[in-house]
Parts: C-alpha cells; sequence; structure tokens
C-alpha cells in the first residue's frame, strides 16, 4: 500500500527549481533520501508534510489527494535536524505536547507516554529540560514526541546530524530497531551516504534537484544509473578513466591503462565514454584474465580492518581500497588490476550503458 506519493511535483524557487519529483513511499518502508547539500532534499519533506505546497504536480497520502489536507490533517510527523524542541518543557512535556494539542485523555496520554518511554529507553530523562540533556537524550526526546503522535509516517530531517560519530553508529541502529517493532513509515534525509545506504530499504538519489536514481542501497551501489550518481556513491569515490570504445564496440581504450578493456557484450560502437571501477575492484599486483597497469604511489592510509592507496597514473589519482594492512612505500611503482567482473561503462551523455 502507498503512504505517500509524490507525482510530477515542481516547486520554484528564484534561484532553483526543485523537480519535477515522482516517488512512491511504501506503507511499513524505510525510505531514504540521500544527495549532496542544498539540493531540495528537505524541501521534498516539506511537500509531504504540507508545508510547501507544489506549484505543480500534487502529493497523495494513501492514495488521497493532500492539496486540501491541512498539516494537522495529513497524520505525518516531522522530527527536523535542529530536533525543535520546546526549552521550557520537560522531556515528558515535549512527549506529550501533540497528544495535549489533540485533545487525548489522560488515560492514552499516560500509556503513549508508558510505551515511548519504554521503547525510547527515555524514562530517566523526563523531568529534565532538553538544556540539561545530552545530543542523544534530546534526540530521543525528539523521536519520542514524533512516536507518541501515532501518525502515518515520520519524516526524519538529517536527525543525527549534529551527533558524534559514535552515537551516530548507535542511533542508525536505534531507528531501525523502532521502524521495525512498530512497522512505521519512515523517510529519512541525509548528506551522509554511509548512513542513509545503512539503514534504508530503499534510496532516492536527488542531485540538482532531480531525482537521479531510486533502489535499493546494493542497486544503487552496484549500478549506479549515470556518472552524476556513482560520483556521490561511494566512499571512496569510484575511480573514473575517460577514453573512447573501439569501432567495434568490444575494447574500451584510456590513455591512463596500458592495454585496452574487453567489453563482454557491445555497450556502444565507437564515441567517447568513460569507464568507472570502485576502489576495492582494483587489486595490487596481476590476476589472469584482467587488465593491469602500472601506478605510482602517493600515500597509504591505514583504517585497520582495510587500507586506502593513494595512487596516481597518467596524470590522475587512482584509490585503491586494500582489505587488511599493506605496507607500500610512498612514489613506489605499482602494478595493479582491474577485476573485470565489476566495471562500470558511461557513454558521452553520462548515462550508464
Amino acid at each position: 500500500m502507498e503512504a505517500i506519493k509524490i507525482i510530477e511535483a515542481v516547486k520554484r524557487y528564484p534561484e532553483f527549481t526543485l523537480g519535477p519529483i515522482d516517488l512512491t513511499v511504501e506503507q511499513g518502508e524505510f525510505f531514504g533520501i540521500f544527495g549532496p547539500p542544498s539540493t531540495g532534499k528537505t524541501s521534498i519533506l516539506k511537500l509531504m508534510l504540507g508545508l510547501l505546497t507544489p506549484d505543480e504536480g500534487r502529493v497523495e497520502l494513501a492514495g488521497r489527494d493532500a492539496a486540501d489536507l491541512d498539516v494537522s490533517a495529513r497524520g505525518i510527523s516531522m522530527v527536523f535536524q535542529n530536533l525543535a524542541l520546546f526549552p521550557h518543557m520537560t522531556g515528558r512535556e515535549n512527549i506529550i505536547f501533540p497528544l495535549k494539542e489533540r485533545g487525548a485523555s489522560e488515560a492514552e496520554i499516560s500509556e503513549r507516554l508508558d510505551l515511548v518511554s519504554e521503547v525510547l529507553h527515555v524514562s530517566h530523562i523526563l523531568h529534565k529540560n532538553p538544556a540539561q540533556m545530552s545530543g542523544g537524550e534530546r534526540q530521543r526526546i525528539a523521536l519520542g514526541r514524533a512516536f507518541a503522535a501515532q501518525s502515518r509516517a515520520m519524516l526524519l530531517d538529517e536527525p543525527i546530524a549534529a551527533l558524534d560519530a559514535r552515537l551516530r553508529e548507535e542511533m542508525r541502529v536505534e531507528l531501525k530497531r523502532l521502524q521495525r517493532e512498530n512497522n512505521q513509515t519512515f523517510v529519512y534525509v541525509s548528506h551522509d551516504e554511509e548512513e542513509v545506504m545503512a539503514i534504508s530499504d530503499r534510496v532516492a538519489v536527488i542531485i540538482d534537484g532531480r531525482i537521479a536514481q531510486i533502489g535499493t542501497p546494493d542497486e544503487v551501489y552496484d549500478e549506479p544509473g549515470s556518472l552524476a550518481v556513482a560520483e556521490v556513491i561511494g566512499s571512496p569515490p569510484m575511480n573514473f578513466f575517460h577514453g573512447a570504445f573501439s569501432e567495434d564496440g568490444l575494447h574500451f581504450q584510456s590513455e591512463v591503462l596500458a592495454r585496452d578493456v574487453t567489453i563482454v557484450g557491445r555497450t556502444q560502437m565507437g564515441g567517447t565514454g568513460t569507464l568507472g571501477v570502485r576502489p576495492e575492484d582494483i587489486w595490487l599486483g596481476e590476476t589472469e584474465g584482467n587488465p593491469a597497469f602500472q601506478v605510482h604511489v602517493s600515500s597509504v592510509e591505514p583504517l585497520g580492518g582495510y587500507t586506502i592507496v593513494n595512487a596516481r597514473a597518467g596524470g590522475q589519482i587512482v584509490k585503491l581500497r586494500v582489505p587488511g594492512q599493506v605496507t607500500l612505500r610512498e612514489d613506489s611503482l605499482q602494478t595493479v588490476s582491474l577485476d573485470m567482473r565489476r566495471l562500470h561503462l558511461f557513454g558521452a551523455d553520462g548515462q550508464r550503458l
């Protein structure tokens, strides 16, 4: 069942146009929206919530046109990036605020408060004001307020961006658990690719106000639909080698690579294009059946379970992600090979072939 649907929605600003946007969020889905800063992610949430009205197109909630529904009637909760807690209220008062505004009975308020407190583990901080809470505690209270409202969907606008790295990891796990246990619809916005990919069922990649691709995290990572998506998905980012396709369409030629790359199945006959390879798909040393070339090592970043090798070839930077820890001398010449099973080809227009 469709919880939220945006159909050909366009929102115009003086120096920026969002859309047209087409996306569907299913009931009970954890839907992620990812993209660089200032690409329109928050505006999409505001269209869903009703804080913005599209100049063209429409928003549907459970199959109903939302144009005539006020924000309060849409049954959607939102957790803002700055959390927007009432500073003069305690944690308890912040959580039950939407219930009081709705005119809920004291029995219902008490029941919802007990449930939310147990799920979010906030019973010990309900008496505190936001100024007395840590960042993680304020985050939980903001989530509790959204949960207490029993909305059809929760919109989360970079809600954990202000937390430190360790706490962000903990909250990611917690958010996924809460969403699953309550079978609730979440729409989660972040400019942190790892964050969105780790917890979302599906992801929409937003670039320059448009949806560049929608798919599962695996689909978006393994089969980026364009150069633009490939550039923003992956850490370290994908390596790109610009060149041309042979006239018979069976080889890709690049000045950086020492030999032509054989293409399994003709994708494009002649013309320019780009070969993309993720850092983990470039291996140290020669491997049978895979194209090899040489690089000069610039630096090595040991990160425990894996090592990032920064190198140069043909005047461009090449990054490798090598399992475990390796010792390579800076400025040494190394032979590397490409995993033929994991190559990405893009045409002159930047679209995936």
